[in-house]
């Protein structure tokens, strides 16, 4: 992914404590680094520095329709409703001589300005759970110190990049399902507007990360680590939006293709995804869900015993895919249009339309099953019949013609 003209890839690394650096980084001043005053939304550092920021979009903004689906609790069907949703298109930012914070990499330009869309920044607001934190509380400056970039007094010393830097990483990169979905979607809009960066910053400290990497045409040594007290300057930093829907459906199309996925032939498998050895939201009376999934004939799977490659096949090979709420689903980038989602998800869950937003990005038939949960960890016992009840309405469902591998 790198143009002829630019500077060579390094082949070595240099360690920096416990985390690696490739040659080519170097300490550009052993002085602390003064905060940044401010944080800007991209567009207005764009239009107060032009000549040290440009922003490029790729394709339009896209109203997302209204999305209905069906919800089994307790032998009644409920119907819920996802609003239709005006989506903004996809950007890529270029600040020259621009950097980055932290392992959330809060993005930083000229006039000491930071990025608002970018890091972990609460631009003075603390939140707990969706409201606002007390003041008073030490909790409410410990929040403040760690998030909102302009509140210390000093950044650490900074090192120097030459060349192009690409800004991948956001506050939830630790996450599977973030880093799969808002995280690696992100190289669309650089691919689309054909940027190529020299360096990627971003969670890649699992060798299933690097090796994803590779197959997506990165190499490790253009992958730097960022951690909580790293300072990056680069010749140029490049900041992508956050995937928008078309990035979104592009690269599953893309990483799809990339990881040599072949297609289902003949009919497509149904699956269920376990969660059993995560320990949390884990199904009580599993055994009999599995017995009476195999006699429709369900195969079992837990996605953590899989590479990337293996899941992404697994799931672009099947028609009907149950599981319950949880990262493993975020390997549904990888399925087909049409396919058919039943999830089983905590009546209580804060972000039960998390998935259901996903299936109407990618012309899935989404249904739930909503039980209580247990203790401890959250153990559920879900009931037969909703399933049974859900997988008629899904084969009721008449698929639309499914995405070619």
């Amino acid at each position: 992914m790198k143009s002829d003209d630019q500077p060579p890839v390094p082949r070595r690394w240099f360690r920096l404590g416990k985390y690696l650096l490739p040659i080519g980084v170097k300490q550009a001043t052993w002085r602390r680094t003064k905060s940044p005053s401010e944080q800007v939304s991209v567009a207005d550092l764009a239009a107060q520095h032009p000549e040290q920021v440009a922003v490029e979009t790729f394709g339009s903004e896209e109203l997302l329709p209204e999305y209905s689906y069906a919800c089994f609790q307790a032998g009644v069907i409920t119907e819920k409703a996802l609003p239709s949703k005006m989506c903004p298109a996809a950007f890529v930012a270029r600040i020259r001589d621009g950097m980055s914070f932290g392992r959330h990499c809060c993005a930083m330009g000229p006039a000491g300005k930071a990025v608002r869309e970018t890091g972990f920044n609460l631009d003075g607001q603390v939140r707990n759970q969706g409201s606002s934190m007390s003041s008073l509380r030490p909790r409410h400056w410990r929040r403040r110190l760690e998030g909102d970039v302009t509140f210390r007094p000093w950044l650490p010393p900074k090192h120097r990049i030459d060349g192009r830097v690409a800004l991948l990483n956001t506050r939830t990169s630790h996450n599977y399902f973030h880093w799969l979905i808002d995280i690696l979607p992100r190289l669309m809009s650089l691919k689309k507007l054909g940027v190529m960066p020299d360096y990627y910053l971003v969670e890649s400290l699992s060798e299933s990360q690097k090796k994803a990497f590779e197959f997506l045409g990165i190499d490790r040594d253009q992958l730097i680590q960022p951690h909580c007290r790293m300072l990056i300057e680069a010749d140029e930093l490049l900041v992508p939006s956050l995937p928008s829907p078309t990035c979104l459906r592009d690269f599953g199309r893309f990483a799809t293709e990339k990881l040599g996925v072949q297609p289902q032939i003949g009919f497509g498998k149904r699956i269920y995804i376990t969660r059993r050895s995560t320990g949390n939201r884990t199904i009580a009376n599993e055994s009999q869900l599995i017995e009476m999934l195999a006699a429709r004939g369900f195969e079992t799977h837990a996605m953590e015993d899989y590479s990337l490659q293996q899941q992404a096949t697994l799931i672009h090979q099947s028609d009907v895919i149950l599981a319950t709420h949880g990262a493993g689903l975020a390997n549904l980038i990888f399925a087909r249009s049409g396919t058919r989602v039943i999830e089983i998800v905590p009546d209580d869950r804060y972000n039960a339309t998390c998935y259901p937003r996903k299936s109407r990005i990618l012309s899935f038939h989404h249904q739930q099953v909503l039980v209580k949960s247990g203790k401890p960890k959250r153990t559920l016992n879900v009931s037969l019949e909703d399933i049974n009840s859900a997988l008629v309405c899904a084969e009721m469902v008449v698929p639309v013609q499914m995405r070619s591998a």
